[in-house]
């Protein structure tokens, strides 16, 4: 049983933070519960399978022994392929707590016979992870507002087919692209790095992808 989505509040309680989203609200800003919920934002919207997300989607009743217990998860994902999650979004102390434990383990139970839709919890260990949030960080606003003009992106793609230092990439290209344009390129995957092994700086490899 599920009540209706929960509409976010200032509070002198919850750290309210707004996310200039792309995949979620039409692409409009949207209002999360605390800074660590923000930075999950990014993984979403960088993650090449979700579709769409929405932050606080509804209220659950999980049933119990004795009564049944309220259980809110702070994200429901929306994938390209068609499944879905609920996502819970914790600090690595409230995570292992044995009473968050056996509730996450009820709630996960409650999705048992639907194959497409699945539960599971992440902390700030995963959502922190460098040098992967700082490339996030770094290249978001280009991915939220991209120069893009895409025949300039095949003109200056033409011939490049190796990886080379962002630094020799940018002087090779002289006047043909902005440092915007080559941000934007590496923000949309048609420049590529490794996210999740290399912090971007000027003597990073960085290769075409494009189709």
């Amino acid at each position: 049983m599920t009540n209706s989505a929960r509409k976010l509040k200032r509070s002198a309680v919850k750290n309210i933070v707004r996310f200039p989203a792309i995949k979620a609200n039409g692409g409009k800003t949207i209002l999360v519960e605390s800074i660590l919920e923000s930075k999950y934002c990014l993984h979403l919207e960088f993650d090449p399978n979700v579709a769409t997300y929405f932050p606080q989607p509804k209220t659950f009743k999980i049933p119990g022994e004795d009564e049944e217990t309220a259980f809110k998860p702070n994200f429901e994902v929306h994938y390209a392929s068609g499944a879905r999650s609920y996502v819970g979004v914790k600090s690595l102390e409230r995570a292992s707590t044995f009473h968050l434990q056996q509730l996450l383990a009820r709630f996960e139970s409650t999705f048992q016979y639907q194959p497409n839709v699945n539960f599971f919890v992440v902390d700030e260990l995963e959502i922190f992870q460098q040098p992967l949030l700082s490339n996030y960080e770094k290249l978001y606003q280009y991915r939220k507002r991209p120069s893009l003009d895409i025949r300039n992106l095949h003109h200056c793609a033409a011939g490049i087919t190796v990886s080379m230092p962002l630094s020799r990439l940018v002087a090779k290209l002289g006047d043909s692209a902005s440092l915007r344009e080559i941000y934007s390129w590496l923000a949309l995957g048609y420049l590529s790095f490794d996210m999740s092994s290399e912090q971007l700086t000027m003597m990073t490899e960085v290769k075409f992808h494009v189709g």
